[in-house]
Order: structure tokens, then C-alpha cells, then sequence
């Protein structure tokens, strides 16, 4: 019996389609908030009220993390469909970071499918910061620290924003 309004697909991918080119955006838009931080923030004054002040200090974190997180779920939704061999390009999880798991022990490498988990599931996320000449000059790095829990375990991800941006542009179709 065929449900109304059901259209059988019968194209060779049978997993959930995920645009690769909207990745590639969303990552190109997470890499260059890093790389413009320092031009940003060295145009801080150190006044709340300043606009570079309010770019820097209310949209680029945040910013970052959205972006993290859409990159992450649309990534591990396609390399899931690539796992059971659903689409037409095989999975693509190279390194891009370090785990320690648990927490103090050995880091190992960060594979980008579990750069993706910790993403999701992060409590939370420092920045490193490169020191300006003022308070307010600080900069970010392109390196992300995770910090989160999995069956009472501890864990630190440490991310390679560069990284991890060029090597989800291989979004599995």
C-alpha cells in the first residue's frame, strides 16, 4: 500500500543528503572569524560602547560556536550515511586535534567523526588567546579546547580550527 503523498526515492545515495557546498560556507565562515580576530580586536579601544568592542566582545564567540555546532551535526549526519555505505563517497575521518580520554592521561588523535561528537556533546569550550598590546587587544587562536563527560569520564578535545575546517570541506554525498 503506497501512503499518499510518499515519493519513493531511487536515487543511488539513500542516506540523508547533506549539501557539501553548505558546508564548505560554513566552514570558510568559522576559519575566517579566527583569522580576522587580531585585525578585529586590535581595533578595540577598550570601551563598551565602541563598535569594534561590540563586534568583538558580543558576536565572536558565540558566532563560533553556532558554527561549530551546524558544521559538526551536518558532518556526522553524512559520515553516519557514509558508514552504512549509503552514499556515493566513502568516509573521509582524518586527524584534527588531540583527545585526551579521560582527562590527563596520553592525548591520542582526534579523528574529525569524534572532533564532531565532542562538538555536540561539549560542556565547555575555552579559547586560546594570543596576548595584544591592551587587555582588549586579545586575539583568538585557531585552537579550541572541549571539555566535556562520557560515562563519568572526563575528556579534553583539543581542536584545530584549520584543520578541522579544510577537512570537513570532504562532506561525504
Amino acid at each position: 500500500m503506497m501512503m499518499e503523498g510518499y515519493y519513493e526515492d531511487y536515487s543511488v545515495n539513500k542516506g540523508i543528503r547533506i549539501d557539501q557546498s553548505r558546508v564548505q560556507l560554513l566552514s570558510f565562515r568559522l576559519l575566517t572569524i579566527f583569522l580576522a580576530s587580531e585585525n578585529l580586536h586590535s581595533l578595540c579601544n577598550g570601551e563598551y560602547d565602541s563598535g569594534a568592542d561590540i563586534l568583538a566582545n558580543t558576536f565572536e564567540k558565540a558566532e563560533i560556536e553556532h558554527l561549530m555546532l551546524q558544521i559538526a551535526t551536518l558532518f556526522r549526519s553524512a559520515d553516519t550515511s557514509a558508514l552504512d555505505e549509503l552514499t556515493m563517497n566513502p568516509r573521509w575521518n582524518p586527524n584534527v586535534g588531540k583527545l585526551e580520554e579521560p582527562m590527563g592521561s596520553q592525548a591520542g588523535d582526534l579523528s574529525l567523526r569524534e572532533a564532531c561528537n565532542k562538538i555536540i556533546h561539549a560542556r565547555e569550550i575555552k579559547y586560546e588567546i594570543i596576548n595584544g598590546d591592551y587587555e582588549w587587544n586579545r586575539f583568538l587562536k585557531p585552537t579550541i579546547y572541549l571539555y566535556g563527560e562520557k560515562h563519568k569520564n572526563k575528556w579534553r578535545a583539543i581542536l584545530d580550527v584549520k584543520d578541522f575546517c579544510f577537512e570537513v570541506c570532504h562532506t561525504p554525498e
